[in-house]
């Protein structure tokens, strides 16, 4: 089976016209995702506010059928530093400081 250039435009074109409704369905939880990306980028240092939007397709192509898809997460990020004592240096007593 060989798949015509003609194919793949419909396939583009199929595609393109189901992302609109993809956003629309999932408007309430991408505003909670913009929310908390631009909440989570005024704590860093670049201040990037950036994200990504994973839309993939998948199509049986003995079917013909073709499953559009937008996982949309609300994920935030936690971090703390900590240090480890180097495990080369060996610790000094208050006694061997003096």
């Amino acid at each position: 089976m060989t798949t015509t250039p003609d194919r793949l435009a419909e396939l583009g074109k199929l595609i393109a016209a189901h992302i609109p409704g993809l956003i629309e369905e999932a408007r309430d939880q991408l505003n909670d995702s913009i929310n908390a990306t631009v909440e989570d980028s005024q704590q860093r240092e670049d201040g990037k506010a950036i994200l990504a939007l994973n839309i993939s397709a998948k199509w049986d192509l003995n079917g013909n059928a073709v499953v559009v898809s937008m996982p949309v997460n609300v994920r935030r990020k936690f971090e703390s530093v900590g240090r480890l004592d180097d495990p080369n240096q060996p610790l000094l007593t208050m006694d061997q400081v003096q």
